[in-house]
């Protein structure tokens, strides 16, 4: 079960957790000489991902990657490259190597096989791996409903990523399934407003994975889970 963390506000939050992420990644950067980091889009990251650009640890021994991209052009404004790229890729973090979703296939269902050779330049397993939660229960872009949720989450799959069209949501998706996010050392869950939190306690009190998906990350016991919450 994952363990809920309070924050009296997101200053509190961004600035303990970007302290906590600089030190598994230099903890994995000193014993294996490097170091990975998934994140994801939104606008809930941004001050965690500015409070990240002032920790001062090795970055160019840091691959950084996405948990989910819109299939859009990299310089489009939906594009989560494009944000990591603006809010994250700076100051401290400008040397750290990124590894985007997107390619130059017409589509993620298309592109997908493409983007797992590129992700294979990143030592797995993932060292921290940040997820958002949508007010549907979604998370990287695992949406409810959606016709290749299942293939997914599948723990035998053998994939990395898959192509998403959600039900909820515009825009085709790419994503990494369940296995690969699971296959991480810690899963952090960054969550903020009262909304969000009777999103979680739903989500904890059933097991339907079709209607959250965010279930399937949070009733796993493989990878550790905290779920970082602020008003």
């Amino acid at each position: 079960m994952a363990q809920f963390k309070e924050f009296p506000s997101a200053q509190a939050l961004n600035e303990q957790f970007a302290e906590e992420i600089a030190a598994a990644l230099s903890h994995s950067i000193s014993v294996q000489g490097e170091a990975s980091l998934v994140v994801s889009g939104g606008r809930t990251p941004l001050g965690l991902f500015e409070a990240l650009t002032q920790q001062a640890i090795e970055w160019s021994k840091v691959s950084i990657t996405l948990a989910d991209e819109r299939w859009v052009e990299a310089n489009d404004d939906s594009s989560n490259e494009k944000l990591v790229r603006e809010h994250l890729l700076k100051g401290h973090a400008a040397t750290a190597k990124f590894v985007g979703l997107k390619n130059s296939h017409a589509t993620p269902f298309a592109g997908a096989a493409d983007t797992e050779r590129a992700l294979q330049s990143i030592a797995r397993p993932f060292d921290v791996v940040i997820l958002g939660m949508g007010d549907d229960g979604h998370t990287a872009s695992l949406f409810p409903g959606a016709e290749n949720l299942f293939p997914a989450l599948a723990m035998d799959s053998g994939r990395v990523c898959m192509g998403m069209t959600p039900l909820t949501a515009p825009l085709d998706r790419i994503t990494l399934t369940l296995p690969a996010l699971l296959n991480s050392r810690h899963i952090y869950l960054h969550v903020v407003g009262g909304s969000k939190r009777d999103v979680y306690q739903r989500a904890i009190q059933g097991t339907d994975v079709n209607e959250m998906p965010i279930r399937a990350v949070l009733h796993q016991t493989q990878t550790p889970v905290d779920v970082y919450w602020t008003a």
